[in-house]
């Protein structure tokens, strides 16, 4: 089973304090980042779809990811959840295989800017390109 570390633990727990209204909360780890300028400022311009899709595309594969535990209704998993150390998952299934093994027996610690998740031999598996966020 997936470790989780104390200070994982305390941001799942200011992530969850934000979705009080939720009777039964499922956390479902997702990568983020922040919008490349280039393609602020191709909005700005009023660029066409193609374009901005084509700028988007060239820019994302640099720009540092985040893992944060967006927090879910439970109806949306069914009865498809896993609680580790008193939080509750959507599945493994839901995710990427390489992101399975890692919840199945790797580390879930806190990073500069959210979460990330190592698997058994300490290789960073989300977020995807770890380069700025650890």
């Amino acid at each position: 089973m997936m470790t989780i570390t104390n200070a994982a633990a305390e941001v799942i727990r200011h992530w969850l304090s934000g979705s009080s209204d939720l009777s039964y909360p499922v956390i479902y780890l997702v990568q983020t980042s922040d919008t490349p300028p280039e393609v602020t400022e191709a909005l700005r311009r009023g660029v066409s779809r193609k374009e901005l899709q084509e700028i988007a595309q060239r820019t994302m594969k640099s720009v540092p990811r985040y893992v944060c535990p967006a927090i879910y209704p439970g109806s949306r998993f069914i009865w498809l959840t896993t609680t580790i150390k008193g939080f509750r998952f959507a599945s493994r299934l839901f995710y990427p295989p390489r992101v399975r093994r890692a919840m199945k027996n790797g580390v879930l610690d806190a990073a500069q800017r959210g979460l990330v998740l190592k698997d058994a031999n300490g290789t960073v598996v989300l977020p995807a390109n770890a380069t700025g966020a650890l």
